[in-house]
């Protein structure tokens, strides 16, 4: 583990006593060997790259690894070089102990500033960057730093805490500090004592009963006691990627943001948003929902050609895309119509496609175009191939149940200082 001089913070001075997340003793467990879904860049692959096929040598960044991740990522990459930073040595210490653990030869760690990434010398294929750019003193600062280490066609990945999911948390913050709490021991017994006595129709309860973190010491610190942290709306995001000199690519998973996942599509409501701009959807959704105390998205160098990554339905190019699936089908919770297919995705509630949408969903196979699929589905009486597939694929993809991927002859690679042309 290198060591490079550092100035201290209260962000470091917190996770040193409270090591975060959780430290896991081993790596083979089945749950933590699945990590993070959404960010993982093999199962998530056609997300960061639609128009070209998963490799297994990239170079990977984790900014902010904490305890587990770098080690994580080595061990599900094993192909991969993995580097991992931190402000923690504490944190450090523990990915140190799993890198031991599991012979991690392909697993590089150090002690560095998020900011001063660029010293590493190195670039990076893709960049993970999770529950970290929010307790930065300048995150416009941070991720444009990690965006001066990423590769032309490559891809970062973004969580940052959500501000309208997260309204209980901020009172809760507010009246901590009234009451003079910091980060010991006995303030974390407080934080405990005084979440147990509030009011049962107080905001809070909601978000600890889907918050995992506030099941552990440290992960109440992080969430109560943090004193630098901020949270971001939709809006907020796409002003933070700008500000960097990024674009956006779009969110891990579309079913947040999206009305198809949330409202049926006879409702007014339905009606009156799905005719705005993709953003003002995104927005609108959000505010709908209430409840995302997160938001998960990708951003990449503004000079990566935007039709390497955009999922674009206003033309008429989607139906050579290339349907990929993300979800499976499961027997009906009701009795479903005949001729129509129910699929889910987990952690999601199970979905019952109508009749032409599960005529198409069944040619699925990775391999077909969208208008492969429409000549295999033999549906009666259609002739608009283009209207009946901008249906039923947009609202898959934006349920987050199939990928798109871009066909393209050639992809171009920048790895380092070598170009590799690699055939899709």
């Amino acid at each position: 583990m290198a060591k490079s001089p550092i100035h201290n913070s209260v962000v470091a001075e917190q996770y040193e006593k409270w090591s975060y997340p959780l430290p896991i003793m081993d790596l083979n467990g089945p749950q933590t060997r699945a990590g993070r879904d959404g960010s993982d860049p093999e199962s998530n692959s056609y997300t960061f790259w639609p128009n070209q096929d998963y490799r297994d040598d990239l170079d990977i960044l984790i900014a902010g690894c904490g305890s587990n991740a770098a080690a994580r990522y080595a061990l599900n990459h094993p192909k991969a070089r993995v580097v991992g930073i931190d402000l923690s040595f504490s944190s450090l210490a523990h990915e140190a102990y799993l890198k031991d653990k599991h012979r991690l030869d392909n697993l590089t760690l150090h002690h560095a500033r998020l900011e001063e990434v660029s010293a590493l010398g190195e670039d990076f294929d893709f960049i993970e960057v999770s529950g970290v750019l929010h307790h930065l003193p300048d995150p416009t600062a941070g991720l444009k730093a990690l965006g001066s280490v990423l590769r032309p066609h490559g891809t970062i990945a973004v969580m940052v805490y959500g501000q309208y999911g997260r309204t209980g948390v901020y009172m809760l913050q507010e009246m901590f500090r009234l009451m003079g709490l910091r980060q010991s021991d006995d303030d974390v017994a407080a934080v405990r004592q005084t979440i147990a006595t509030l009011p049962k129709r107080h905001i809070i309860h909601d978000y600890v009963s889907r918050a995992s973190d506030v099941k552990y010491d440290a992960g109440l610190v992080d969430t109560f006691l943090n004193r630098q942290d901020r949270a971001y709306s939709v809006a907020g995001c796409l002003d933070l990627t700008r500000q960097a000199g990024l674009n956006f690519m779009g969110w891990w998973d579309n079913i947040l943001y999206y009305p198809e996942g949330q409202l049926p599509k006879n409702d007014p409501i339905y009606q009156k948003i799905n005719g705005l701009s993709d953003e003002s959807i995104w927005q609108f959704m959000e505010l709908y929902n209430g409840t995302l105390g997160q938001h998960c998205f990708c951003v990449c160098d503004p000079g990566r050609p935007e039709d390497s990554y955009k999922i674009d339905f206003s033309g008429n190019s989607f139906m050579d895309y290339v349907p990929v699936l993300r979800c499976r089908e499961v027997a009906p919770v009701t009795s479903a119509p005949e001729n129509c297919v129910t699929v889910q995705r987990v952690p999601w509630p199970a979905y019952t496609l109508n009749p032409a949408t599960s005529s198409l969903f069944k040619q699925i196979d990775g391999t077909k175009s969208i208008r492969a699929c429409f000549e295999g589905a033999g549906l009666p009486n259609a002739t608009d191939s283009e209207t009946i597939c901008r249906a039923a694929f947009r609202d898959l993809w934006r349920l987050s149940y199939i990928f798109l991927r871009i066909p393209s002859q050639t992809a171009t690679y920048d790895v380092g200082r070598v170009h590799r042309q690699i055939a899709t």
